[in-house]
């Protein structure tokens, strides 16, 4: 994919018959980075497209979630979600497809989980980072997220945790 420019870009609520896509984008994310999601690439691989569906229709209108779809000229490359849980509004689940890296959809998309916390008045923003994924914190960090000495162990090895990010809202 060559130089990805803003009006090439179009960031979106996802829609049910987007469940195609997000599966491809997310077996996608989990052979590029499989340490940055608490799912194995073999588990996903295997999931129907029954559940690829119910996942989609949770982060769509009227779901219980809230997931952004980035397109470059209708080729999906992006993806994040955000969920309440204790008060807060989680981000979870996001990945930009490595030949668009670096050009601002991660900042776009975060953006946009943002706002959507902040119409449902959640006083912060927060996520978890596997605690070997420095390029992940750091890019967090730059959007003004900061550890908040939270921590938990990775689901997928518990001999490693995940860190605490929060951005207040």
């Amino acid at each position: 994919m060559s130089l990805v420019r803003a009006d090439d870009v179009e960031l979106r609520r996802v829609v049910p018959d987007d469940w195609p896509a997000l599966k491809a984008l997310r077996l996608e994310a989990l052979q590029d980075t499989p340490i940055a999601y608490c799912e194995s690439y073999a588990d996903a691989v295997r999931e129907t497209d029954d559940r690829w569906r119910a996942g989609t229709a949770r982060g769509a209108e009227g779901g219980d979630s809230f997931q952004v779809l980035a397109l470059v000229r209708d080729l999906p490359v992006g993806t994040s979600v955000g969920f309440l849980e204790g008060g807060d509004a989680v981000l979870a689940a996001v990945y930009v497809t490595p030949a668009c890296r670096g050009r601002g959809l991660l900042d776009a998309m975060v953006e946009q989980v943002a706002a959507w916390a902040r119409e449902r008045s959640c006083p912060r923003l927060r996520l978890l980072v596997h605690e070997t994924n420095g390029p992940a914190q750091r890019a967090y960090e730059r959007l003004g997220f900061t550890v908040t000495g939270h921590r938990e162990p990775y689901p997928l090895d518990p001999s490693t945790d995940e860190v605490e990010l929060a951005l207040p809202l």
